[in-house]
């Protein structure tokens, strides 16, 4: 028997079994006399596998659920997954049963690629409840607050590099997105190119990118396969994680290492400061143990709130080329309420509620997380009628919820009007926020301090840039659709706009002059 005929055979024996709780139970079987969620035909062994759709699967399973229903069942390999397709749904499951829907589904490859130290994956328990309190601490709506200088100097230094480089503006974005954290998170102040603490940040990023995309890789659903040596052909899988797992330990080691010692504009000049003081007091075993709690909360900061902001700023600038009526209207409220001689600041938010709306357009239009991260089932449920097994992965549809048309009128549409009535923000319109950074014990606890980086970096690009179409050689605009890319962490697909100061006061402003003359 050949060496790959032997080395097959647990893979077949898994899969014998498998085929043999699938047929148990599928078919109609019902369980305490309840179905199963509705969905497509599952297949012997595989069940749905081949039916995950590839492309933007969220807008598929927003189609499907016309046909099926706001809960959509699929099984791969014995495995339940149900997406929740309405606010209802969510609201039910994750928000008045989060005793029993805040475990999240550990896969193998976030194991394998040593992603584990984060805590928006983490199992839900002790452990988590500790460093999500400790996460808390200094990123509550108050807390916040005490990042406003380091945001505003972050947006100026943004400002600057769409000016002298304004091709660059995805890399400029997610540049400045690094170095407010590096602020923030370690006292570290970012070089103003090749940064080698954002170049760890963002390897280590790609990697989860992909890490996240359900069903990427089919040892989260065959765990068996994850023994299956690094060098065997098929085991791409293994090298990817074993390089994915070096990036995933610089990023949380290496600016905890490195981090300012000394405090800067105030007691606590960043977090792993105050974090490291706070266990100062700590020897052995008991100081090495709140030091790796601190190390993964700084490391989770980071990783937790890049994808979000530099996704939704690059949806910004998307929107802006293909309305630019919406562009106008925001540039004539930032005229009218703060002048040409200064910058926007956070005192200005409560005056500037298109500019509001506009970030919230942004997070609803195309949301970054589509399907959020998968929560998981601890225990049997009933719910609808229909029974949800324990281990079940349940996945929010958060794009079908953001264009549900009853709620968001002519959805596919940039319009920012939609939250606003009689001039002021309108409650009776949900903000969307509520669906992008996740509903219930697991709701996103950076949204505030995205929230307020999201205001301050769109109102000072607003405040100083025209926005427009890319153009040919011969000067014409380059047609332009909304395309996003299908990973679970989406963005736009790259594309080209023009970027250009709206005046020579404006470039004043972007040289970081205070205050220019009118």
């Amino acid at each position: 028997m050949s060496l790959s005929i032997i080395s097959a055979l647990p893979l077949v024996i898994l899969l014998l079994v498998l085929w043999r709780r699938n047929a148990k139970s599928s078919g109609g079987v019902l369980y305490r006399g309840l179905p199963l969620p509705p969905g497509p035909k599952p297949l012997p062994i595989i069940g749905n596998a081949l039916d995950v759709p590839v492309t933007l699967p969220w807008r598929t399973y927003a189609q499907w659920a016309r046909e099926y229903g706001d809960l959509l069942h699929l099984r791969i390999f014995g495995k339940s997954i149900i997406v929740l397709n309405s606010f209802s749904a969510v609201s039910d499951l994750f928000e008045k049963r989060s005793t029993n829907y805040s475990d999240r589904p550990q896969t193998e490859m976030t194991s394998l690629t040593g992603w584990t130290w984060v805590f928006a994956v983490a199992k839900y328990g002790e452990e988590w409840r500790r460093k999500r309190r400790d996460f808390y601490q200094y990123f509550n709506q108050t807390a916040v607050r005490q990042f406003e200088p380091q945001i505003r100097d972050a947006a100026q230094s943004l400002l600057r590099r769409l000016y002298h480089e304004p091709k660059g503006f995805a890399d400029h974005i997610q540049y400045a997105f690094g170095a407010t954290m590096l602020s923030v998170l370690y006292g570290i102040q970012a070089e103003e190119k090749d940064d080698k603490y954002i170049a760890i940040a963002e390897r280590a990023l790609d990697a989860i990118g992909e890490v996240a995309t359900a069903g990427k890789f089919w040892v989260d659903f065959v765990p068996l396969l994850r023994y299956i040596p690094i060098w065997m052909p098929g085991a791409e899988f293994q090298r990817k994680a074993a390089k994915w797992k070096l990036d995933a330990s610089a990023m949380k080691e290496t600016p905890w290492h490195d981090m300012a010692v000394s405090p800067k504009d105030g007691p606590y000049a960043h977090v792993a400061l105050g974090m490291s003081e706070q266990i100062s007091s700590l020897i052995g075993e008991a100081h090495a143990r709140e030091e790796e709690i601190s190390k993964s909360v700084c490391g989770a900061a980071y990783a937790g709130g890049s994808h979000t902001t530099v996704s939704t700023m690059l949806t910004f600038f998307l929107a802006m080329v293909l309305y630019p009526d919406v562009q106008r209207k925001a540039q004539l409220e930032l005229e009218a309420v703060v002048g040409s001689t200064r910058l926007p600041d956070f005192s200005d938010k409560e005056d500037l509620p298109y500019i509001n709306a506009l970030c919230m357009e942004c997070l609803r239009w195309q949301p970054a997380s589509p399907l959020a991260l998968p929560h998981k089932s601890m225990a049997d449920d009933e719910y609808n009628g229909y029974f949800i097994p324990a281990c079940s992965i349940l996945l929010q549809n958060s794009w079908a919820i953001l264009h549900d048309p009853d709620e968001y009128p002519d959805p596919e549409k940039f319009r920012p009007e939609r939250f606003l009535k009689n001039g002021k923000l309108n409650d009776e319109v949900r903000d969307p926020a509520i669906v992008a950074f996740g509903l219930g014990r697991r709701t996103c606890p950076g949204r505030f301090f995205i929230n307020l980086a999201l205001y301050m970096d769109i109102a000072y690009i607003l405040h100083t840039f025209s926005i427009s179409s890319a153009l040919d050689d011969e000067g014409n605009p380059l047609p332009l659709e909304a395309n996003m890319t299908s990973a679970s962490l989406s963005c736009p697909i790259p594309f080209g706009c023009t970027i250009k100061p709206r005046s020579k006061q404006a470039e004043l402003l972007i040289q970081d002059d205070k205050e220019v003359q009118a």
